[in-house]
């Protein structure tokens, strides 16, 4: 599929159509190609997991699955001390490499294999970076993955054990991304996670997935994690579709949470600069210019959702009381509920029912963290 074959969609940030799926995708403004709502939203009853909302995707014509088994992870209660009741959390840190961006790899690595990409170059801290190798592996694609230095050892020996040839790059998260970008400007395809519209419409599924569950008249809020801002554009897509078809009365609440450490979103919601950013808990989402905050913007406006920002002294609290319960998420996906429990303290409530989106593993972190939480 060339640049002139492929759909396009609109830079998120000047309009400018772009296609959809391209080796560089980066409008001349600096945007990316926006995310777009999903073709359809009937699941296909002779698939199972993501791959049911195949009817759903744009990808190539003749892309078939590249699966691990993605999509299949429960919604089920969640009741912690402090939380209010009836909240509910999507357990995307059960998916198969332990993050929500499985949803994103597969759909991505899948366009990838139908138009013949071999080789592939990703930056990241280590989440997508261990997802697209596991499914750019099953795929038989080369990716090579520009890692931040400081990103914890535990997270780089599993991308390179997943696959990938991992490259540690001194300095800022940034640096990864501009050590990719120069990889790309060679000529290789970047399967960038933050860039890539079809790796954001993964998470178009999970707002597939979660229409199943909430109450078709008020869906409630969805609160998640916010680095990139992916996630919050491809729930919203997701959602948007739901509603086009008359599946939802409206968009549920999308609340992003942030770390105070970095917190660029929420900066840009109430029309602040930035400060600069400092090492956190969340790695994850210490994003100091996030690819997609345009969408994200859009995305808690649309849905009279917002961005939240908690500290590393409450996040870590959350971050406890998850793994005493059982379940052991990395420290970037106890930010809803870090951010569910301070409103409960200053007794306020978000509309019902609420979800948190548990978004990655605690096999990630540092294994003297995990020994401190367990």
């Amino acid at each position: 599929m060339d640049g002139a074959a492929t759909p396009r969609v609109p830079c998120n940030r000047c309009g400018t159509p772009l296609p959809l799926l391209a080796p560089w995708p980066l409008c001349r403004c600096g945007g990316v190609p926006s995310v777009p709502f999903p073709l359809a939203v009937d699941p296909d009853p002779d698939r199972q997991g993501l791959w049911r909302w195949r009817r759903a995707l744009p990808l190539p014509e003749g892309a078939g699955p590249v699966t691990l088994g993605e999509g299949r992870v429960p919604v089920e209660p969640l009741s912690l001390p402090g939380l209010p009741g009836g909240v509910l959390a999507l357990r995307e840190d059960l998916e198969p490499t332990g993050s929500w961006k499985d949803r994103g790899s597969a759909v991505l690595v899948a366009a990838l294999a139908a138009t013949g990409v071999r080789e592939a170059v990703e930056d990241s801290s280590g989440n997508a970076a261990l997802s697209l190798a596991r499914y750019a592996r099953a795929a038989g694609i080369r990716l090579v993955a520009f890692v931040p230095a400081g990103t914890s050892r535990l997270k780089k020996d599993l991308v390179a054990a997943a696959g990938a040839e991992v490259v540690e790059v001194p300095g800022p998260r940034r640096a990864a991304t501009e050590a990719a970008r120069e990889a790309a400007a060679r000529g290789t395809f970047w399967a960038s996670h933050a860039a890539q519209p079809l790796h954001a419409l993964g998470a178009a599924t999970a707002a597939l997935d979660l229409a199943e569950v909430l109450p078709p008249g008020d869906p409630g809020t969805v609160v998640v994690p916010a680095g990139q801002g992916g996630l919050l554009a491809g729930l919203r897509a997701g959602f948007e579709a739901l509603v086009r078809a008359g599946r939802l009365s409206r968009l549920p609440r999308l609340v992003g949470v942030q770390s105070a450490t970095c917190a660029p979103l929420r900066a840009h919601l109430v029309g602040q600069d930035p400060p600069p950013c400092r090492p956190g808990l969340a790695e994850g989402v210490l994003v100091a210019e996030p690819a997609r905050a345009p969408e994200a913007i859009a995305a808690v406006r649309a849905s009279g959702g917002t961005i939240g920002v908690v500290d590393d002294l409450a996040l870590e609290r959350a971050l406890r009381l998850l793994w005493r319960e059982g379940r052991r998420v990395e420290p970037t996906a106890a930010l809803p509920v870090a951010w569910i429990l301070h409103l409960a303290a200053r007794r306020e409530s978000l509309p019902g029912p609420v979800v948190a989106v548990l978004t990655g593993h605690g096999v990630r972190a540092d294994r003297s963290l995990c020994e401190g939480l367990s």
